[in-house]
């Protein structure tokens, strides 16, 4: 269910374009444990972006560990939908009852490196959060209950004052990337565009070019993981492909090329 969550994201700018590719590089290279925290070079996180309904305000955390104002989330410890990691978080760490998604569909991508640190007595050592991030609505007349044991207070604040609140330079971009997707989102063109995809038939072959692996494919130069995403996108939605994995990457090659 992730790689489909990260495959149907569209890139705004080539940050994100960049981010996109290495984060399949690492789900390629890491089949097994990218979502778990045990693998302490990088693993999958997902954020939460808490707005009010008028998108005027934000809701903030002061997490312990980083000594900052910022935003919810944490680590998907295995589990692969995105979204419900982004929201579970968002109500552990602030008492919230009522938070919705703006979007199902994620709305900001970034590769976020963590220095080193300690937690709970032991030292965590740098490395890397491959994060996903939605923009979550919530009703700023719901009485907060912040997370005593990760942080220290929760409020919100006006959007102006995100650049000044925040003392992580790489996390105001990733907010003011986030503070401008939700003011240009049209629920109604998500409709449409959802209601195009469920009504669209899909041949066995448009399984394999829209499946959620082409990336790690294109870019893989090892040709035991291709046989593996060729078998997993083979699995997961192209049920009458027919021929060996050497022959459906270079149909796969060749598309990528027109």
């Amino acid at each position: 269910m992730f790689r489909e969550q990260i495959s149907s994201y569209t890139p705004v700018n080539e940050q994100e374009r960049s981010d996109k590719r290495h984060i399949y590089h690492f789900i390629e290279q890491f089949p097994y444990n990218i979502l778990y925290r045990e693998n302490t070079l990088a693993h999958i996180t997902s954020s939460g972006f808490i707005m009010n309904k008028d998108l005027t305000k934000v809701l903030v955390i002061y997490h312990k560990i980083y000594q900052a104002w910022g935003w919810t989330g944490g680590h998907a410890d295995g589990d692969e939908d995105l979204l419900k990691i982004a929201l579970k978080e968002a109500k552990e760490e602030t008492g919230l009852v009522n938070i919705k998604p703006l979007s199902k569909q994620i709305m900001a991508m970034d590769i976020l490196p963590v220095w080193g640190h300690m937690k709970h007595g032991r030292y965590i050592s740098a490395h890397l959060h491959l994060n996903v991030a939605y923009v979550l609505i919530a009703d700023e007349s719901e009485p907060i209950h912040a997370n005593e044991v990760e942080t220290n207070g929760a409020r919100w604040i006006n959007i102006s004052e995100i650049g000044h609140q925040s003392s992580e330079p790489k996390l105001i971009y990733v907010y003011e990337k986030l503070i401008k997707a939700a003011q240009a989102f049209d629920p109604k063109k998500e409709y449409t565009n959802s209601a195009k995809k469920e009504t669209k038939k899909t041949s066995a072959y448009d399984a394999i070019k829209n499946a959620a692996i082409p990336i790690a494919i294109h870019e893989s130069k090892s040709a035991y993981y291709k046989a593996k995403l060729v078998k997993e996108i083979v699995v997961r939605g192209g049920g009458g492909i027919k021929g060996t994995s050497s022959s459906i990457i270079r149909q796969i090659m060749k598309s990528k090329k027109k």
